[in-house]
Formats: structure tokens, sequence, C-alpha cells
């Protein structure tokens, strides 16, 4: 048994995770009502939402590769587990999107012209379709459907998704040619931010295969974090766009040195963090809970606020002149994001059901599970679990990006006891 197979993620860290995956939808939140509905309000963190996503990704890469080492050992399972946190989560949003610009457009058409420089374009099929297939960003396309602007992300994080599937999952002699295919057809954009992701990946494997950092060490990262992010901030954020504007080679070279040491600065973080709080106590007894709930809704949060939010905005541009009204429309709008969580990204369970039962072939999976691993070391390999095996499957694979059940390393517990509630 490898290392990853007997080493979880400590439930400090896991619900750190948490913590931090919130409060990174939240700054990109916060970031788009300063923009639109609160602008008289200057607070630095409100304009952090670009750095926010490089967060995201690494976060990404870190969990969805350590969710491969426990859990997803299987192509089907891989898959499954994607299209039931990914789908559900992206139709929702289209949905909104469309009935939100709608409704504001008939409100008060003129304001979404005015707004029309990149955070509004006019819906479209065409873009419509390149945000179903997650095409929207391939090569130097920046497709936009209505105010969905947040969305451009996922046309990058499914591309690693997709990238890290055929890594871990296509045979040998095929591996090298699908991820040459894969490269030419995903394009630059997509690949030169591909090493935030790949960050991730490599803090899991830095914080689950070797024993914590001494304490002086951890703060030392962390402090060193701090450093670096603010210097950037600092120095470097005038000189930065965003990730998917593709200017010319000088920004898109200034952009690439940006966002990837913003995300050395998260790996440093991570890691410090890591392990501090595998030396300490259990920490989140009481807060737990809580931040796991916020967490499972934060995807919903980064996608639907923003068409949210110009509806709103719409109402009473200009908003300068209603700023109390703002603020209430602002905590409804934060509200709104969390009901229509529970509509799709609270639901995973439900839709992984569905898609099995859609795609039987999807059932037929050789995986075993973990629970059968820790109990049973000895399985015949002629068996082939059915559909209501892979089912359960999918319930031991919630992990710290899906905010519900955590992963706790228990280094006392016998080994079943140890498997992942993940």
């Amino acid at each position: 048994m490898g290392a990853t197979d007997s080493r979880k993620i400590h439930g400090n860290l896991s619900i750190y995770l948490d913590l931090l995956r919130f409060g990174a939808a939240v700054v990109v939140f916060l970031s788009h009502a300063h923009v639109f509905l609160l602008p008289s309000i200057k607070i630095g963190p409100l304009g952090w939402g670009r750095e926010a996503v490089a967060v995201f990704f690494v976060l990404s890469g870190f969990v969805i590769s350590y969710v491969r080492q426990v859990s997803e050992r299987e192509w089907r399972v891989y898959l499954v587990a994607r299209l039931a946190r990914i789908m559900p989560v992206a139709l929702l949003a289209i949905a909104v999107i469309f009935v939100a610009d709608n409704i504001g457009t008939h409100a008060n058409a003129f304001y979404y012209d005015f707004i029309n420089t990149g955070f509004f374009t006019p819906v479209s099929v065409e873009a419509a379709l390149a945000y179903v297939t997650f095409t929207n960003q391939l090569w130097f396309a920046h497709a936009v459907f209505g105010s969905g602007e947040p969305y451009w992300s996922l046309g990058f994080e499914v591309q690693y998704y997709l990238f890290f599937g055929l890594l871990a999952f296509s045979p040998s002699r095929t591996k090298i040619p699908l991820l040459c295919l894969w490269a030419a057809l995903a394009g630059p954009k997509i690949l030169m931010y591909m090493p935030l992701w790949l960050m991730g990946w490599l803090t899991m494997k830095c914080v689950i295969e070797r024993p914590p950092f001494r304490r002086p060490i951890a703060i030392a990262m962390i402090a060193a974090s701090v450093v670096l992010f603010f210097s950037l901030k600092f120095f470097a954020d005038r000189a930065a766009t965003n990730m998917y504007e593709t200017w010319s080679p000088p920004q898109e070279a200034i952009n690439f040195v940006y966002f990837n040491l913003i995300g050395v600065a998260v790996v440093l973080h991570l890691i410090g963090a890591a392990s501090l709080l595998r030396q300490a106590p259990a920490l989140f007894e009481k807060t737990g809970p809580a931040i796991r709930w916020l967490a499972g809704g934060s995807f919903t949060l980064y996608l639907v606020h923003q068409p949210l939010i110009l509806m709103f905005a719409s109402f009473l541009h200009p908003v300068e002149e209603h700023v109390p009204t703002a603020a209430a429309l602002l905590v409804a709008c934060f509200v709104l994001c969390f009901l229509l969580a529970e509509v799709a990204e609270r639901r995973k369970k439900f839709f992984a059901r569905l898609i099995v039962s859609l795609l039987p072939a999807l059932s037929r999976t050789g995986q075993r599970m973990p629970v059968d691993i820790a109990a049973d070391p000895v399985i015949s390999s002629h068996a082939t679990p059915t559909t209501s095996q892979l089912i359960r499957v999918l319930e031991e694979m919630q992990n710290a990006l899906d905010g519900e059940e955590k992963v706790v390393d228990n280094h006392d517990a016998p080994p079943r006891d140890r498997v992942s509630r993940a």
C-alpha cells in the first residue's frame, strides 16, 4: 500500500480548505458587488477577484489529485464524479443568466448597454453551446453568454480535469499522443496557467506523503507567502490583466509571471498551514459544520452571483443614489445564491445516480470500494460491481471541494476506521 493510500488529509486541513474555498468565492462576489452595487465602498480585498481565481486553480489541483489517489481510481468513477460536480451547477448558471438578464434588460435596457464593456454580451446560441461544452476559452476564444463572465474559469478548469484524466487513465501506449492532442486543442492560453493546477497537485503530494514541517519552518512559509502576495499586489497588480485576456505577447508574459507567482504564494501558505494544522488539536469542532455548509454552496455563489448583481443594479441605476437599498439587495443576492445551491450543488449524489442510470456503461467499473479494500484485501478480480456498488463508491467520493462529509486522518484508528468518508 502506497503512502497516499495510508495517509489522509487531516480534519483541520480539510475544513481549512473549505474555508479557503468559501473565502475565495466571497472575494469574487464582493469584487463584482463593489463594481456594480457599492462602488463608493473602498476596501482592498474587494479588488482581489483575479487572484481568488488563481487560488481556485491551486485548490482544484490539490483536491482532484487527492481524490484520484484515495477513491477515484477508475476512469468511470472519475468521469461520473466530475460530471456530477460540474454539469448541474453549470446548467443552472446558464439558466440563471438567461432569466436574470431578461428581467434586467426589461427593467432597464439602458443599463446593460451602459456596462457592455466585457461584463455583458447579448446572449447567443453560439455562446451557450461554448458554455455547455466548456470550449469558451480554447486558444484565443473568450465566449461570454450574457452577464455570465465568471463562467470563463470553467473553460480552463474542465480542460485541466480532462488533462488529468488522460494522464491518469489513458493506456501507456496512447498517453503521450492523447496529451499532445489535448494540448493542441486547448491552446496556449490554457497551457499558460496549467502550472497553477499542477502546483496544487504537487502541494497535495507534499502534504500527505511527507511529515509536517517543524513549527518555525511552517510559520516562516506562511509569512513568506504573505510577503510574496502583498509584494505582487503592490508592485505588479496594475501591470497584470485577467488570465483570459490575450492582448499581446509582452502582456501575456506579465500575466504568466504574476498569476503563477500568486500560485507559489498559495502553495507556500498551504504547506505551512497544513504542517501547523496537523500538529494542532481539533480546531473546528464548533465551526466546522457551518464552514462545510457554506463551502458547499461556494461553486454556485461563484457562478451565478454576477447576473443577479447586475439585475439588481439595473433596478437602482445609478446605484450611488441608493446605497442602503443596494446593500440590502447585495445581502438578498448572497442568500439567493445559496438557495439556488440547494437545487444543484448540494444534490451531487442524486445527479451521480442519474448519470449512471442514463449511461449504464459507467456502472461497469472494476474499481474496488474503499470499504472493501480495508475490510478484505483479497477480492476476486472477476467480480463486477453493480450500479448500486458504484453509487456506494460515489458516496465515498465527497472531498474537500465538495463541502459535505470530509476526510479525517485519525492515526490512532485501525485501517477500517481510517477509510475516507470524503
